[in-house]
């Protein structure tokens, strides 16, 4: 049986794909290769490993060393366990989304493979967690901290090699969500570009407004 996954593309169902080596050359064809034949279990440890990963950048980007007195062990504990659960709820949430604006752009897309898609296009931000080894090996703390650790010239060039990488694996991220998405819905990756950010831009400009009710 042949699958269409871009115009003009098809693949064999039969056919094997490393998505993790796919993904990042052949978005489309790997999302419909993984709806079509990934088991669920592998969908939801995606999800968890990009909420944890999420969570810890969200945990350096605001010092948190500097604002809680604790360990790094008990950030990275605390951000393990808070990852995973919320990364489950941000991405049933989001893909909720995704399927219902899809709609609007006459998608085609169930809500199981929008979450299947989203959560595979997951693969740079679950990748990213593995720049945390040398990042914590060398800052320790000061992964988690305003004020600078002590490091040598060959380990700043180390860190800043890791926020590179960090930085193309989120850009590369996007895309792949957007050809996911576009994917699961059957339609172009100018409708895919509109059901993604449309929410994020709604989730962007709610949280802007509660903050500044708030103040």
């Amino acid at each position: 049986m042949s699958i269409v996954t871009e115009k003009g593309e098809h693949t064999e169902a039969s056919e094997e794909i490393n998505p993790w080596l796919t993904i990042w050359v052949q978005p489309r064809k790997t999302i419909r290769f993984m709806m079509e034949n990934s088991k669920f279990g592998w969908v939801f440890l995606l999800v968890c490993l990009a909420g944890i990963s999420n969570v810890l950048d969200i945990a350096s980007n605001a010092n948190m060393v500097d604002k809680v007195s604790t360990s790094i062990v008990v950030i990275v504990l605390t951000g393990i366990f808070i990852g995973a659960i919320l990364g489950l709820v941000v991405w049933s949430l989001s893909s909720l989304l995704y399927w219902s604006i899809g709609k609007l752009f006459k998608g085609t897309g169930t809500l199981k493979e929008i979450m299947t898609a989203s959560a595979w296009a997951f693969i740079p931000i679950v990748l990213s967690l593995i720049l945390w080894i040398p990042d914590l090996q060398i800052l320790g703390e000061g992964a988690f901290s305003a004020i600078p650790s002590a490091i040598t010239p060959f380990e700043g060039i180390v860190v800043i090699f890791s926020a590179i990488v960090e930085l193309v694996f989120s850009i590369w991220y996007v895309v792949i969500l957007v050809k996911a998405i576009a994917e699961a819905h059957q339609f172009s990756a100018w409708k895919s570009v509109g059901t993604v950010f449309i929410p994020g831009f709604t989730i962007f400009f709610l949280m802007v407004f509660t903050i500044v009710i708030l103040h």
